[in-house]
């Protein structure tokens, strides 16, 4: 599928705002497991809360220009990835690498149910939105799953592969939306035409 030049600046955008969106997450995610001393809430809901907040934020920023997303585009991951993550927790659940990404693939599905209705306005494929946001979020979640050397790393290499599966993760998530959203767009304009 060849895209129309506003197509591949909006992709490029979306990649880019969810890279860094991402890497703002771990950092804020980080910082609010810092808090765990004090509130001795659990750790899941701050990994929830950091990546979908910062997440949604850039997201935001580049959807609110392009197809029009209210500030709730920014609050849906927020509260879909928090919501997972809490209720790990709470239930105590396996908190293990190895969970991630079932507790991301519930998360995502929350925010895309949270989100279906906001790229609706621009097409009517974008119900699959919810199954989309999903897969999308598990998949960095399942790459740090597979990569992910536990323990201290004791080689360079490792140390490479750890912070390369961990980075990369916003890339994986800016790939999979970005593409399911730009696809629907233009199956829409196919149709229409």
């Amino acid at each position: 599928m060849k895209l129309p030049p506003n197509e591949k600046y909006f992709l490029i955008l979306w990649i880019m705002a969810n890279a860094v969106g991402w890497i703002l997450g771990v950092i804020v995610a980080l910082m609010l497991a810092a808090l765990q001393e004090t509130i001795h809430l659990g750790n899941a809901v701050y990994i929830g809360l950091g990546m979908g907040w910062t997440v949604g934020l850039a997201q935001w920023l580049v959807a609110r220009k392009w197809f029009g997303a209210t500030i709730r585009w920014m609050w849906a991951p927020a509260l879909g990835m928090t919501t997972s993550f809490l209720f790990a927790d709470l239930l105590r659940l396996d908190q293990s690498v190895a969970a991630l990404p079932l507790f991301a693939a519930i998360g995502g599905l929350l925010t895309g149910l949270l989100q279906k209705d906001l790229p609706r306005s621009r097409s009517s494929l974008a119900r699959r939105w919810a199954i989309v946001s999903a897969v999308a979020w598990m998949c960095p979640a399942l790459l740090v799953a597979v990569l992910l050397v536990p323990g201290h790393p004791r080689t360079l290499l490792e140390s490479v592969r750890n912070l390369g599966s961990i980075a990369s993760g916003g890339v994986v998530l800016g790939i999979i939306t970005g593409v399911s959203l730009v696809s629907f767009v233009h199956a829409e304009s196919t149709v229409s035409q």
